[in-house]
């Protein structure tokens, strides 16, 4: 039996990671799932949140803002709409873009409007509570 598996995440600016791992750990619809060596075959919506990719002792954390996962044969590909470290996120940007999203939200005309800045309201509170949980661990 496998102790890892191979991880690919692409994001539109580039491949973000292609190495091994010993787990990942995604945001999905159902809540947070731990992908683990020799997983069954999925495929599923990747939410805004927190990716964790575990290998041995060393951990990578990236904010994504919704993608596509594939599991088969011991290999994970995800296609991330974005992928960022939290050294990257500017916080006063990300504010700005969830009062901006707030602001469209309340002037929504239809249901198309309010769907969408629902949406970016989802992916701006998933930034800022991932640059919260790192900035607990930085101290």
């Amino acid at each position: 039996m496998s102790t890892n598996f191979n991880l690919k995440l692409i994001a539109p600016d580039g491949v973000k990671y292609d190495e091994t791992a010993t787990e990942a750990i995604l945001p999905t619809d159902l809540g947070q799932i731990a992908i683990l060596p020799n997983h069954m075959p999925l495929i599923s919506l990747l939410r805004p949140g927190e990716i964790i990719i575990k290998n041995g002792t060393k951990e990578h954390h990236l904010a994504t803002e919704g993608g596509i996962i594939e599991v088969a044969d011991n290999v994970v590909k995800i296609l991330a709409d974005t992928a960022e470290d939290a050294d990257s996120l500017d916080e006063l940007k990300i504010i700005e873009a969830k009062k901006a999203a707030e602001q469209s939200l309340r002037t929504a005309v239809d249901s198309v409007d309010y769907a969408n800045a629902a949406a970016q309201i989802e992916k701006q509170l998933a930034k800022l509570q991932f640059i919260n949980r790192r900035k607990k661990y930085k101290k």
